[in-house]
């Protein structure tokens, strides 16, 4: 069964901070992101405008931004937060603690990353998908959400193939090796070309064997 769509707005001062939270609101099925905010009152304004199902809040979203403007709190999240819960009805509110740049490793863009909303339950830090939230009878759409992000390194996993096909090629490169030592001992060259033979057939397999491996990965992924 398709999960359902979930509209979100993000809001944080930095471009590098909203980047991120686009990438683990469009990781999970169904996530959309209608807006982006870098200010207190770029997120009201959106919110009210575009009513998403979903705003999420860096806690150090500031009141405003601009050279000639003078952030009134550095903690501006906490009630840009609660006036869009207050406000606007049927609209899920998640405050983020951790989104502070130097807490998000230089990992936490790209592929080499995975990510995920966490949020106290029971006293767990538990993983949760934006989703869970609208079918979680615990929380109320006018419920506000405190979370944090949980990033980790992607684990590749080890391609058998891989270990195979490179025992193959070092014995058809030792095969070679030994055919020529013994072509050149002149006695033993017929016995020394078919050993050196057999081996470059082997390191041809072996090297097949690695390219198939290595288009069959780039496949799946």
């Amino acid at each position: 069964m398709r999960k359902r769509n979930v509209r979100v707005v993000v809001a944080s001062e930095y471009p590098r901070t909203r980047d991120f939270l686009k990438e683990v609101v469009e990781g999970e099925e169904g996530g959309v992101i209608v807006g982006q905010a870098q200010d207190a009152n770029k997120a009201l304004a959106l919110t009210r405008n575009l009513r998403p199902d979903a705003v999420i809040i860096d806690c150090y979203l500031p009141h405003t931004v601009g050279l000639d403007a003078i952030p009134l709190s550095r903690m501006g999240g906490l009630d840009t937060a609660q006036a869009i819960a207050a406000e606007i009805p049927n609209t899920q509110v998640i405050l983020l603690r951790n989104l502070e740049l130097k807490d998000l490793p230089e990992y936490s863009l790209g592929r080499d990353s995975v990510s995920s909303f966490s949020r106290e339950k029971m006293g767990v830090n538990t993983p949760f998908k934006l989703h869970e939230l609208f079918q979680d009878n615990t929380v109320s759409p006018n419920d506000l959400v405190f979370a944090d992000i949980m990033v980790k390194p992607r684990v590749i996993p080890t391609q058998k193939g891989n270990t195979a096909t490179d025992k193959v090629m070092l014995f058809g490169g030792l095969g070679v090796l030994s055919g020529w030592f013994l072509i050149l001992t002149v006695f033993l060259a017929p016995v020394g070309i078919f050993v050196a033979l057999a081996g470059g057939v082997t390191m041809l397999i072996g090297l097949a064997g690695r390219l198939i491996a290595s288009s069959k990965s780039k496949s799946s992924s």
